[in-house]
């Protein structure tokens, strides 16, 4: 009994000793998680991008639209309190000290606005805001000298909402519905002189979109410390460009008494015509940093539909350098359509940047990939990564969007699963939309027809062996000419950032010999059906080619899914038997006739050459300035062949501001061949089709009206923007105007009396009519609707008097 005794006792004393210890290990194996809301303690309002700190470590997080706010402490960070601060600028901080209970805390703060004092007006040369504005610039180029390069992580919410008629859904009892949610978390990456990359490493959405649509990061080349700010193709100069004090007002309003630094409240007022912001900057008056702008885009940015669009953004220091914290962006746009229907649309874009490094070593080939990219680990979704790292907490409405929108996907019958467009119409739209995606290669590789092949039906596929190894296949049969067609295509990749490649591809295919981005086989196809109007000029083609490439450059969108460098350089060898491809139907839905296709000198050519591409790509503008330079060569003593001749083509693009709202575009192109040149290599001046055009052809030109073994072509455009202002506006639609732009061309071709005798061709050139040359004038009216535009224009050689005439394209941004 003695020992019992004892015992007992022995263990009644560990057990008191070790309870504490068994408790915190209780508690220290949960993670204990604050959540509440912050708001402005005089008006109740919900603050948002109200900062929240975990103290002596870099735990944190950032208040949402409602004030909300959630810190999660993991079991990891031994300790049994916590002190949390909660900042804002413009407000007291406050602090609270929170025990580890491993339990949800809900916690309340209402932050008290910092003492604030009106600026007296006091009457001198220069107001009190732009001398704190001049050393604001002054600071900020003192960090553009020494910033050279930064890492950080970033969450990136993405919210689209409209009115419950348009979504025919409601969440609640409000006029506003969630109809998607994008979520990502990824690494970012910058470099001087302007070089970002982001990669997602998590994402969500609702159930409505397709991961891979969701590719939203918006890192920080979304910054308006930066000296512009670029926002649906609109360029806007900051309040922190080098000219700022020449764009801008800067009137100090007051000054607010923070806990232990003085802020300078400044209000921005735009000067001028230019595309600015206005709103306010909150300056930190001791270190001349900016601390949080609240800004507006000026009337001189032309937001489609009238969109209304905010721009928040919060900085901090990190070490002595500047940078975004966190981002708002808030867009409405409303379109009434004939008084009946007013379907709106609103935009949110949320983003909190942290844990910086600052002035790091960064592999170059990081800035060689896309802006975004996304990592392996984000293909799979892992949950604790969004429990863990809750930076900015849904609110209840985009919480319920999430269960609602699945909802509506797993019920097809449900009245809120589609409205009657959707029903109606959707699937057309979204049957399109996918053969434009991998592993497709788009809607004209499955039917077009032209007055060779008549209708073609066929597939092409797109896919990756590996990240290094890329196929594309093609096959097809076209009924007039009842050909079989197809064609492989391997790239390999040498590098793993592919900087280096080589190719090679083997085909049976109708080719054209004119410029196929001008108008292309799927604009061919509608024109061709209805009206025997067909733009190309063909051949056929049976043969391989090799080639290699290097390229340099971040990779740049062009269009659907394709990607490329802005900067290549590519040699190649090519074979190929090539044949001449008559006219094979006579159909089309309105009759007429179609325009012969010029016949080709049959034979085996056998060609080698070159190309580089800088800053330029023919399918889209990439840039202000590019060009590029072919060259080909056939020379039998070199690869047998049928042929000999030398041909080279160049083009050039520019473009550049004259006055603030005005831009001036110049195009050049040009080529010259020399030897026996077959028909399959002559040049034609590039026209318009069915009063289409695309840019920079000629517009009052016949299709195809203008051969050549060598040409020159000149186009320019100048936009004076809106002229008059408030003449022609579409209230809710187009309420900034249409503008005005100058239209010119001029062109030039001909055959060289060595061409003439090989060839015999009876095609016309510029040199031989009466005036030598083509030349047109004319002006255009752009964004009509936005998305239209009209161009009248005056067609002055080979005429007279002037014919005139009209087109249409799409606008011009």
């Amino acid at each position: 009994m003695f020992y019992f005794g004892n015992l007992m006792k022995y263990i009644f004393t560990l057990f008191v000793w070790c309870l504490p210890v068994l408790t915190f290990a209780q508690q220290s194996g949960r993670s204990t998680v604050i959540q509440g809301q912050i708001i402005d303690s005089m008006t109740n309002e919900p603050l948002r991008f109200a900062t929240v700190r975990v103290e002596e470590t870099s735990k944190g997080a950032m208040s949402s639209v409602g004030g909300k706010f959630l810190v999660k402490i993991p079991p990891t960070m031994q300790k049994d309190s916590f002190l949390l601060k909660f900042s804002m600028v413009g407000y007291r901080t406050e602090r609270r000290i929170i025990a580890r209970t491993g339990d949800t805390l809900r916690i309340n703060i209402a932050l008290q606005p910092a003492a604030s004092q009106m600026m007296e007006v006091v009457v001198s040369a220069e107001d009190p805001g732009v001398k704190l504005m001049r050393n604001v610039l002054k600071r900020k180029q003192q960090q553009r000298d020494s910033l050279h390069s930064y890492s950080y992580k970033l969450y990136t919410k993405f919210l689209a909402s409209t009115d419950t008629l348009t979504a025919s859904r409601a969440d609640s009892r409000s006029d506003t519905t969630i109809v998607a949610i994008f979520e990502s978390y990824s690494n970012g990456y910058f470099t001087q002189p302007d070089k970002y990359f982001n990669e997602i490493t998590q994402r969500r959405q609702t159930a409505n979109v397709p991961p891979e649509a969701n590719f939203v990061a918006f890192g920080t080349n979304l910054n308006v410390y930066d000296d512009y700010v670029g926002i649906l193709s609109e360029k806007i100069a900051t309040p922190f460009h080098p000219d700022a004090l020449d764009f801008y007002d800067f009137i100090l309003e007051r000054q607010i008494e923070g806990d232990s630094l003085t802020i300078s409240r400044v209000r921005v007022i735009p000067k001028g015509d230019r595309k600015l912001f206005s709103g306010i900057i909150d300056i930190n008056a001791e270190k001349y940093i900016p601390l949080s702008v609240e800004l507006t885009p000026n009337r001189a940015v032309q937001l489609p539909f009238d969109a209304h669009l905010t721009f928040d953004q919060k900085f901090e220091e990190v070490g002595r350098f500047v940078l975004p914290t966190g981002l708002h962006i808030f867009s409405t746009l409303e379109a009434a359509f004939l008084w009946i229907l007013s379907p709106r649309l609103d935009i949110t874009i949320e983003t909190v940047a942290h844990d910086y490094e600052v002035n790091i070593p960064l592999d170059d080939n990081l800035f060689t990939q896309r802006r975004v990219e996304i990592n392996s680990s984000a293909e799979l979704f892992d949950s604790t990564v969004w429990i863990d790292n809750p930076i900015l907490p849904l609110r209840a409405q985009e919480a319920a969007a999430y269960v609602n929108i699945q909802r509506s996907r797993d019920n097809a019958d449900s009245a809120i699963g589609s409205n009657i467009i959707d029903r109606t119409f959707g699937i057309f739209a979204r049957v399109a939309r996918r053969l434009g995606q991998r592993p497709f290669t788009g809607f004209e590789d499955i039917f077009r027809y032209n007055r060779v092949q008549g209708a073609y039906l066929g597939i092409g596929l797109r896919d990756d062996v590996s990240e290094l190894v890329h196929w594309t296949a093609k096959v097809g049969y076209s009924f007039a000419d009842k050909r079989l067609s197809g064609e492989l295509f391997l790239k390999k990749g040498i590098d793993n950032a592919q900087l280096f490649s080589v190719e090679a591809s083997m085909y049976r295919r109708l080719t054209r010999r004119d410029n196929p981005y001008i108008v292309t086989s799927n604009g061919i196809t509608p024109i061709a059906l209805l009206f025997k109007d067909d733009y190309g000029d063909y051949y056929y083609s049976n043969g391989v080619e090799a080639a290699a490439e290097v390229s340099f450059g971040q990779i740049k969108y062009i269009r659907r899914d394709i990607f490329a460098r802005p900067r290549v350089f590519r040699i190649f060898a090519r074979s190929e038997y090539q044949q001449s491809a008559p006219n094979q139907t006579n159909f089309a839905v309105f009759g007429g006739k179609f325009r012969d296709n010029p016949l080709i000198i049959d034979g085996m050519m056998r060609t080698f050459g070159a190309e580089i591409r800088w800053d330029y790509h023919p399918q889209r503008r990439i840039s202000n300035f590019g060009f590029n330079l072919n060259a080909e060569i056939s020379n039998p003593h070199i690869m047998p062949s049928d042929f000999s001749f030398e041909h080279y083509f160049g083009s050039l693009q520019w473009r550049t501001p004259t006055l603030p709202l005005w831009q001036l575009d110049l195009r050049f192109s040009g080529g010259y061949s020399r030897g026996n040149i077959p028909p399959q290599k002559f040049y034609s001046l590039e026209s318009s089709a069915t009063y289409v055009a695309a840019e920079s052809v000629f517009r009052g030109m016949r299709v195809k009206e203008f051969y050549g073994d060598s040409y020159a072509a000149v186009s320019m455009e100048h936009n004076f923007g809106e002229v008059i202002p408030g003449v022609l506006r579409i209230p809710n639609i187009a309420s900034f105007g249409i503008e005005f732009i100058t239209i010119a061309g001029v062109g030039w071709s001909q055959f060289s009396s060595q061409t003439l005798n090989y060839t015999e061709t009876k095609l016309p050139t510029t040199a031989s009519t009466a005036d030598g040359w083509y030349y047109e004038a004319g002006l255009g009216f752009n964004k009509i609707i936005l998305f239209l535009r009209c161009d009248v224009f005056a067609r002055f050689s080979q005429r007279t008097p002037p014919q005139f005439g009209l087109t249409i394209s799409t606008a011009t941004y």
